[in-house]
Protein backbone atom coordinates (compact mmCIF):
# COMPACT_ATOMS: atom_id res chain seq x y z
CA UNK A 1 0.00 0.00 0.00
CA UNK A 2 2.85 2.33 1.07
CA UNK A 3 4.07 1.64 -2.14
CA UNK A 4 1.37 2.20 -4.44
CA UNK A 5 1.02 5.59 -2.77
CA UNK A 6 4.44 6.73 -3.29
CA UNK A 7 3.67 5.92 -6.81
CA UNK A 8 0.39 7.68 -6.79
CA UNK A 9 1.88 10.77 -5.44
CA UNK A 10 5.15 10.39 -7.70
CA UNK A 11 2.85 11.88 -10.79
CA UNK A 12 1.47 15.25 -9.16
CA UNK A 13 3.48 18.08 -10.13
CA UNK A 14 6.41 19.57 -8.45
CA UNK A 15 4.09 22.53 -7.56
CA UNK A 16 1.59 20.68 -5.69
CA UNK A 17 4.42 18.47 -3.66
CA UNK A 18 6.04 21.20 -2.82
CA UNK A 19 2.41 22.60 -1.20
CA UNK A 20 2.25 18.90 0.43
CA UNK A 21 5.97 19.22 1.69
CA UNK A 22 5.33 22.73 3.70
CA UNK A 23 2.28 21.34 5.17
CA UNK A 24 4.39 17.97 6.11
CA UNK A 25 7.36 19.89 7.25
CA UNK A 26 5.18 21.89 9.51
CA UNK A 27 3.81 18.63 11.14
CA UNK A 28 7.03 16.85 11.62
CA UNK A 29 8.45 20.04 13.33
CA UNK A 30 5.46 21.65 15.17
CA UNK A 31 3.38 18.09 16.28
CA UNK A 32 5.19 15.15 15.59
CA UNK A 33 8.62 16.92 16.13
CA UNK A 34 10.28 14.35 13.94
CA UNK A 35 13.67 13.45 15.33
CA UNK A 36 13.92 16.48 16.98
CA UNK A 37 16.45 15.36 20.03
CA UNK A 38 18.73 13.92 16.95
CA UNK A 39 18.62 17.10 14.59
CA UNK A 40 18.99 19.71 17.76
CA UNK A 41 21.67 17.89 19.38
CA UNK A 42 23.71 17.48 15.77
CA UNK A 43 23.03 21.00 15.38
CA UNK A 44 23.80 22.64 18.39
CA UNK A 45 27.46 20.10 18.94
CA UNK A 46 28.48 21.23 15.30
CA UNK A 47 27.74 25.08 16.02
CA UNK A 48 28.70 25.89 19.20
CA UNK A 49 29.96 29.26 18.06
CA UNK A 50 26.27 29.97 17.09
CA UNK A 51 23.41 31.24 19.10
CA UNK A 52 20.66 29.28 20.12
CA UNK A 53 18.52 31.32 18.18
CA UNK A 54 20.50 30.74 15.07
CA UNK A 55 20.83 26.95 15.81
CA UNK A 56 16.90 27.43 15.58
CA UNK A 57 16.68 28.54 12.47
CA UNK A 58 19.30 26.18 11.18
CA UNK A 59 16.67 23.59 12.12
CA UNK A 60 13.73 25.29 10.99
CA UNK A 61 14.86 26.02 7.54
CA UNK A 62 16.33 22.27 7.84
CA UNK A 63 12.62 20.83 8.35
CA UNK A 64 11.32 22.74 4.67
CA UNK A 65 14.57 21.33 3.33
CA UNK A 66 14.71 17.60 4.33
CA UNK A 67 10.57 17.30 3.90
CA UNK A 68 11.09 19.25 -0.04
CA UNK A 69 13.70 16.60 -0.40
CA UNK A 70 11.61 13.89 0.66
CA UNK A 71 8.84 14.69 -1.53
CA UNK A 72 10.91 15.65 -4.48
CA UNK A 73 12.66 11.90 -4.31
CA UNK A 74 8.57 10.83 -4.77
CA UNK A 75 8.72 12.08 -7.93
CA UNK A 76 11.71 10.22 -9.04
CA UNK A 77 9.61 7.35 -9.78
CA UNK A 78 8.09 8.45 -12.22
CA UNK A 79 9.56 11.46 -13.26
CA UNK A 80 10.40 11.88 -17.33
CA UNK A 81 14.60 11.98 -17.91
CA UNK A 82 13.81 15.44 -19.47
CA UNK A 83 12.56 16.76 -16.37
CA UNK A 84 15.53 15.47 -14.27
CA UNK A 85 17.92 16.71 -16.18
CA UNK A 86 16.36 20.52 -16.20
CA UNK A 87 16.44 20.48 -12.72
CA UNK A 88 19.66 19.00 -11.78
CA UNK A 89 22.55 21.04 -14.13
CA UNK A 90 25.85 19.54 -13.70
CA UNK A 91 28.92 22.35 -14.55
CA UNK A 92 32.38 21.51 -14.84
CA UNK A 93 32.12 17.83 -16.66
CA UNK A 94 35.10 18.28 -18.69
CA UNK A 95 37.04 17.63 -15.99
CA UNK A 96 36.32 13.94 -16.54
CA UNK A 97 37.24 14.34 -20.50
CA UNK A 98 41.07 13.21 -19.95
CA UNK A 99 39.98 10.65 -17.43
CA UNK A 100 38.12 8.92 -20.25
CA UNK A 101 39.82 9.47 -22.93
CA UNK A 102 42.84 7.87 -21.21
CA UNK A 103 40.09 4.53 -20.92
CA UNK A 104 40.70 5.91 -16.18
CA UNK A 105 37.61 4.87 -13.95
CA UNK A 106 37.20 7.91 -11.37
CA UNK A 107 35.93 7.95 -8.29
CA UNK A 108 32.93 10.84 -7.57
CA UNK A 109 32.89 11.56 -3.58
CA UNK A 110 29.37 13.44 -2.43
CA UNK A 111 28.04 13.69 0.76
CA UNK A 112 24.25 13.42 1.43
CA UNK A 113 23.42 17.03 0.73
CA UNK A 114 20.75 18.69 -1.34
CA UNK A 115 18.54 16.00 -3.34
CA UNK A 116 21.59 13.40 -3.91
CA UNK A 117 19.14 11.14 -5.50
CA UNK A 118 18.19 13.28 -8.10
CA UNK A 119 21.87 13.94 -8.70
CA UNK A 120 22.59 9.94 -9.17
CA UNK A 121 19.77 9.76 -11.96
CA UNK A 122 20.99 12.58 -13.98
CA UNK A 123 24.60 11.67 -13.63
CA UNK A 124 24.56 8.82 -16.51
CA UNK A 125 23.47 10.93 -18.97
CA UNK A 126 26.09 13.78 -18.44
CA UNK A 127 29.42 12.33 -17.97
CA UNK A 128 31.13 10.89 -20.55
CA UNK A 129 32.17 7.80 -18.36
CA UNK A 130 29.45 4.73 -16.81
CA UNK A 131 27.95 5.10 -13.53
CA UNK A 132 27.76 2.94 -10.98
CA UNK A 133 26.50 4.38 -7.42
CA UNK A 134 27.17 2.00 -4.19
CA UNK A 135 24.13 1.28 -1.68
CA UNK A 136 22.71 0.08 1.03
CA UNK A 137 19.83 -2.39 0.66
CA UNK A 138 16.81 -1.78 2.31
CA UNK A 139 15.00 -4.13 4.72
CA UNK A 140 11.71 -4.13 2.79
CA UNK A 141 12.49 -6.20 -0.41
CA UNK A 142 9.30 -4.71 -2.36
CA UNK A 143 10.55 -1.45 -2.04
CA UNK A 144 14.32 -1.68 -2.08
CA UNK A 145 13.07 -3.18 -5.74
CA UNK A 146 11.32 -0.05 -6.42
CA UNK A 147 14.32 2.58 -4.99
CA UNK A 148 16.72 0.09 -7.13
CA UNK A 149 14.52 0.25 -10.78
CA UNK A 150 13.83 3.98 -10.59
CA UNK A 151 17.48 4.70 -9.68
CA UNK A 152 18.65 2.92 -12.57
CA UNK A 153 16.23 3.86 -15.31
CA UNK A 154 18.59 6.28 -17.03
CA UNK A 155 21.70 4.22 -17.08
CA UNK A 156 22.70 4.38 -13.82
CA UNK A 157 24.10 0.61 -12.07
CA UNK A 158 23.55 -0.01 -8.59
CA UNK A 159 25.41 -1.96 -6.58
CA UNK A 160 24.96 -3.26 -3.07
CA UNK A 161 27.78 -2.62 -0.38
CA UNK A 162 28.47 -6.25 0.24
CA UNK A 163 29.33 -6.98 -4.02
CA UNK A 164 30.70 -3.40 -4.21
CA UNK A 165 34.19 -4.69 -3.74
CA UNK A 166 33.82 -7.41 -6.27
CA UNK A 167 32.64 -5.05 -8.85
CA UNK A 168 35.47 -2.87 -8.48
CA UNK A 169 37.87 -5.79 -9.11
CA UNK A 170 35.82 -6.80 -12.08
CA UNK A 171 35.54 -3.19 -13.40
CA UNK A 172 37.34 -0.43 -11.64
CA UNK A 173 40.65 -1.15 -14.58
CA UNK A 174 38.21 -2.73 -16.95
CA UNK A 175 37.76 -1.92 -20.88
CA UNK A 176 34.67 0.45 -20.10
CA UNK A 177 35.89 3.53 -17.93
CA UNK A 178 33.49 3.82 -14.72
CA UNK A 179 32.36 6.63 -12.40
CA UNK A 180 32.14 5.17 -9.28
CA UNK A 181 29.49 7.46 -6.67
CA UNK A 182 30.01 7.61 -3.17
CA UNK A 183 28.18 9.05 -0.29
CA UNK A 184 30.88 8.84 1.84
CA UNK A 185 29.15 10.52 4.65
CA UNK A 186 27.57 7.77 6.36
CA UNK A 187 28.14 6.59 9.99
CA UNK A 188 30.32 2.97 9.68
CA UNK A 189 29.50 0.30 11.55
CA UNK A 190 32.53 -0.72 13.22
CA UNK A 191 34.34 2.19 14.77
CA UNK A 192 37.62 -0.40 15.22
CA UNK A 193 37.54 -0.66 11.50
CA UNK A 194 37.25 3.34 11.29
CA UNK A 195 39.32 6.18 10.10
CA UNK A 196 38.66 8.90 13.02
CA UNK A 197 39.19 12.45 13.01
CA UNK A 198 37.72 16.25 14.00
CA UNK A 199 34.65 17.09 11.93
CA UNK A 200 32.58 19.89 12.69
CA UNK A 201 34.27 20.50 16.16
CA UNK A 202 33.46 16.67 16.70
CA UNK A 203 35.17 13.01 16.70
CA UNK A 204 34.07 10.95 13.39
CA UNK A 205 34.57 8.11 12.37
CA UNK A 206 33.90 7.61 8.67
CA UNK A 207 34.32 4.38 6.21
CA UNK A 208 38.17 4.51 4.45
CA UNK A 209 36.68 3.01 1.26
CA UNK A 210 36.90 6.33 -0.99
CA UNK A 211 40.73 6.67 -0.41
CA UNK A 212 41.36 2.38 -0.60
CA UNK A 213 39.92 1.93 -3.54
CA UNK A 214 41.43 5.39 -4.80
CA UNK A 215 44.60 4.19 -4.45
CA UNK A 216 44.30 0.55 -4.85
CA UNK A 217 43.17 0.96 -8.16
CA UNK A 218 44.52 4.26 -8.60
CA UNK A 219 41.50 6.23 -9.46
CA UNK A 220 41.32 10.06 -9.60
CA UNK A 221 38.94 11.32 -7.20
CA UNK A 222 36.44 13.93 -7.86
CA UNK A 223 34.06 15.89 -5.78
CA UNK A 224 30.60 16.84 -6.20
CA UNK A 225 29.33 20.28 -4.63
CA UNK A 226 25.32 20.26 -5.38
CA UNK A 227 23.76 23.37 -5.06
CA UNK A 228 20.58 24.39 -4.33
CA UNK A 229 19.46 27.25 -6.96
CA UNK A 230 15.62 27.04 -5.91
CA UNK A 231 13.06 24.61 -4.34
CA UNK A 232 13.06 21.47 -7.01
CA UNK A 233 16.24 22.95 -9.12
CA UNK A 234 19.92 22.08 -7.94
CA UNK A 235 23.47 22.17 -9.43
CA UNK A 236 26.45 19.98 -9.07
CA UNK A 237 29.88 22.02 -9.65
CA UNK A 238 32.75 19.37 -9.78
CA UNK A 239 36.10 19.89 -8.44
CA UNK A 240 39.10 17.19 -8.88
CA UNK A 241 40.54 16.24 -5.62
CA UNK A 242 43.87 14.41 -6.79
CA UNK A 243 44.36 12.60 -10.30
CA UNK A 244 47.31 10.88 -8.48
CA UNK A 245 46.42 8.83 -5.57
CA UNK A 246 49.43 6.71 -5.25
CA UNK A 247 51.16 9.71 -4.14
CA UNK A 248 49.26 11.34 -1.09
CA UNK A 249 49.94 10.86 2.38
CA UNK A 250 48.04 8.29 3.53
CA UNK A 251 43.95 9.83 4.65
CA UNK A 252 44.39 12.91 2.56
CA UNK A 253 42.04 12.13 -0.28
CA UNK A 254 39.76 11.32 2.58
CA UNK A 255 40.29 14.24 4.45
CA UNK A 256 40.30 17.03 1.65
CA UNK A 257 37.04 15.22 1.06
CA UNK A 258 36.05 15.82 4.37
CA UNK A 259 36.93 19.82 4.26
CA UNK A 260 35.14 19.79 1.43
CA UNK A 261 31.88 18.67 2.85
CA UNK A 262 32.44 20.69 6.10
CA UNK A 263 33.16 23.99 4.02
CA UNK A 264 29.56 22.96 2.22
CA UNK A 265 27.89 22.42 5.69
CA UNK A 266 28.86 25.49 6.74
CA UNK A 267 28.10 27.38 3.82
CA UNK A 268 24.19 26.00 3.58
CA UNK A 269 24.21 24.00 7.14
CA UNK A 270 20.05 23.58 6.57
CA UNK A 271 20.78 21.56 3.15
CA UNK A 272 22.80 18.56 5.39
CA UNK A 273 21.35 15.44 6.49
CA UNK A 274 20.83 16.19 9.87
CA UNK A 275 18.36 13.96 10.91
CA UNK A 276 21.40 11.31 10.71
CA UNK A 277 22.39 9.94 13.19
CA UNK A 278 25.70 10.88 12.19
CA UNK A 279 28.15 10.51 15.53
CA UNK A 280 26.29 7.13 17.29
CA UNK A 281 29.76 6.06 18.06
CA UNK A 282 32.34 6.97 20.62
CA UNK A 283 35.97 6.32 19.71
CA UNK A 284 38.07 3.73 21.36
CA UNK A 285 40.54 3.89 23.42
CA UNK A 286 42.55 1.97 21.11
CA UNK A 287 41.87 4.30 18.04
CA UNK A 288 43.93 7.11 16.89
CA UNK A 289 42.33 10.61 16.05
CA UNK A 290 44.08 11.50 12.73
CA UNK A 291 45.75 14.44 12.37
CA UNK A 292 44.32 16.41 8.89
CA UNK A 293 47.42 15.04 6.96
CA UNK A 294 48.72 17.81 4.23
CA UNK A 295 48.32 16.53 0.15
CA UNK A 296 51.79 16.50 -1.59
CA UNK A 297 52.65 18.95 -3.88
CA UNK A 298 52.79 17.65 -7.89
CA UNK A 299 55.67 18.96 -9.19
CA UNK A 300 56.07 21.39 -11.79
Amino acid sequence: MTLLLLRIFSHFPFGVLHAISGFMARLASDVVGYRRSVIRANIERSFPERSTIERRQIERSYYRHFADITLESVKNFSIADGEAQSRMGHMGVEIFEPFFKAGRSVLIAGGHFNNWELYAMTANQNLPHDTMAVYKRLSNQAMDDAVRNSRQRFGLEMVRTVDAQAWMDANAQGERPKAVIMGFDQSPADPIKSWWNLFLHQETAWYFGLEKWARLYDLPVIYGHIRKLERGRYETHYELVTDEPKRQPEGAILQQCIDLLEADIRETPHQWLWSHKRWKHVRPESMVLNPRPEAEKKSA
